[in-house]
């Protein structure tokens, strides 16, 4: 037994996770490839693993998009970082709108008639592949599911858990099932849209007519939003509050859809209304609204992408608005920031080493003591870096070329837009306060890069060094009209980069090595301040969050 199954077993977080097989992983990812191969899929086919476990059958898939369902949180702990989360309870979830290529489940034994029946219902995928036991063929729940999707279902394989990590007499079956028409042309494409399953079981509407406006959530509407949160109750935190008002429009719209139940046939089809149209446009208005409030929820992660720079924060939030289909439940609410502080702390270590990189010139950089190597002037050529370049630190006096300098423009708002700057410029020098900031060197109250006045081109950035509390010059800019930037950095921050640098990269292991390699034994002490000072979200900050969402569920 693994120690992650030995932790789980019997305890609150035991689902009755039995971790898949690799004689079953293999079976499936070979059934996988043989549908690539003959032009079914593509070569990195998208997977939503429903009940993924730790994560074991996604990581089998090496290049795919790939997504989860699980509520056990030391599952959740033990996901890959590359695994997003779409959800936790599994019975909570609409699977309808959660367009993949691949669904795979190997559900809770005792549950695995219902979770079978949802899943085959639900599935926006080309396959399906469920691990259950070999009494489903049986089963008339799991008959009357296949036959309403028009779905083909075939046995790739039978094995049982004698052998496994966490063992079961249980024998079964890896059930695959085909929901699509495939060809070159119309690959993937459900034969039956499990929306319109969903609005026939839910809706009794008689109606025939083929066009319905589209919805479309305006400002307006966010406005109300925003009206409706200040009117809540007083202490109830924000995940509680739009959780509250998703539901109430959410019943509301559906309410609205049941009225036409009421309304004779034939007078619906004197108005020219027709079942197909009502149901796309409840559909629309549906996935509308729960974008609206994941991406209210978004705008109030501040306290995290303020301390990224531009580029991460737009890998992130695009990360998080691609996701804006999963339910918004304040179960998955929660999961989903879980999600943002883990992986915030990848974000903070990758856009410092990504800054440093953009730095790095041939004028700019020192090589460590034990580094022999020599660079020429063709290394450098054509904006390129010397090929296996490493193991060296940052002048304090620092020349950019090509990364931007004063606006050229002659339209005066281009000009006033960033400041004086161009626009490269201007994120550069954000980005590099922003790295600062989450090194110690905190740039809050000293106003925008773009507020400054950059008439001839140089400006003195502050800062306050959050380890005396003292107000210091963070670094002075000179930028230029042909796109060159000047700098002289705070030589006790440069210090800290470059420990950090030198550090997230594997250079250098501890202060005394990282003193040697730099030729700076007079400041060990500060050496070693530097060490794991770059900004990272701990436990509590998750912890934190979750006695908030166990406050919601008592």
């Amino acid at each position: 037994m693994s120690d992650l199954v030995r932790k789980i077993a019997g305890t609150a977080d035991d689902f009755e996770w039995y971790p898949t097989t690799q004689e079953i992983i293999d079976a499936v990812t070979s059934s996988v490839q043989d549908d690539i191969e003959n032009l079914l899929l593509d070569d990195s086919p998208s997977i939503l693993d429903c009940g993924a476990g730790d994560g074991r059958v996604l990581n089998a898939f090496k290049q795919s998009k790939k997504y989860a369902i699980e509520k056990s949180r030391p599952l959740l702990d033990a996901l890959a970082r590359n695994i997003f989360v779409v959800g936790t309870e599994f019975q909570e979830q609409t699977l309808i709108d959660k367009k993949v290529d691949i669904i795979f489940s190997n559900p809770p034994y005792s549950e695995f008639v219902a979770w079978s029946k949802k899943i085959i219902s639900e599935a926006n995928a080309g396959f399906i592949y469920l691990v259950i036991p070999k009494r489903w063929v049986n089963n008339q729940e799991i008959s009357d599911a296949l036959a309403l999707r028009e779905a083909e279902a075939s046995v790739i394989g039978s094995f049982d858990f004698e052998n496994a990590d966490r063992q079961a007499r249980a024998k079964v079956d890896i059930v695959k099932i085909s929901l699509g028409y495939y060809s070159r042309h119309r690959r993937n494409q459900c034969k039956t849209d499990p929306f319109t399953i969903w609005f026939n079981q839910h809706f009794s509407i008689s109606a025939d007519k083929d066009d319905l406006s589209d919805y479309r959530s305006s400002g307006a509407k966010r406005e109300s939003l925003k009206a409706s949160l200040n009117q809540l109750v007083s202490g109830d935190d924000l995940i509680r509050c739009l959780v509250k008002l998703y539901q109430k429009e959410l019943a509301e719209l559906i309410n609205t859809y049941k009225k036409l139940e009421s309304i004779d046939a034939d007078l619906l089809d004197e108005m020219d209304v027709n079942l197909k149209a009502v149901c796309e446009a409840l559909k629309l208005k549906i996935t509308s609204l729960k974008d609206r409030y994941w991406k209210e929820l978004f705008e109030n992660l501040s306290q995290v992408t303020s301390k990224l720079t531009h580029k991460s924060r737009k890998a992130l939030m695009d990360k998080l608005t691609e996701h804006t289909h999963i339910d918004f439940t304040a179960s998955n609410a929660y999961a989903l920031i879980i999600w943002v502080l883990k992986n915030a702390n990848h974000y903070f270590d990758d856009q410092l080493i990504e800054t440093v990189w953009r730095m790095t010139e041939a004028a700019n950089i020192k090589l460590y003591k034990s580094n022999q190597r020599t660079y020429g002037v063709d290394d450098w050529r054509y904006s390129r870096k010397p090929e296996g370049l490493d193991r060296y630190a940052l002048e304090y006096r620092i020349v950019l070329h090509r990364i931007g300098g004063l606006c050229t423009s002659t339209w005066g708002y281009e000009k006033r837009r960033w400041g004086g700057l161009s626009e490269c410029a201007f994120k550069f020098l954000g980005d590099l306060r922003t790295i600062a900031s989450n090194l110690g060197y905190s740039t809050d109250g000293f106003g925008d890069i773009g507020s400054y006045d950059w008439p001839d081109g140089k400006q003195t950035i502050e800062c306050t060094n959050l380890r005396t509390m003292t107000r210091e010059v963070l670094f002075t800019a000179k930028a230029f009209k042909n796109g060159n930037l000047h700098l002289k950095l705070n030589q006790s921050f440069i210090l800290r980069l470059n420990v950090v640098f030198g550090e997230l990269n594997g250079w250098i292991k501890s202060p005394q090595e990282a003193a040697d390699e730099m030729c700076i034994d007079d400041n060990l002490f500060e050496v070693a301040e530097c060490f794991g000072s770059n900004l990272q979200l701990g436990q509590g900050d998750i912890l934190m969050l979750e006695s908030s969402k166990a406050s919601i569920a008592a």
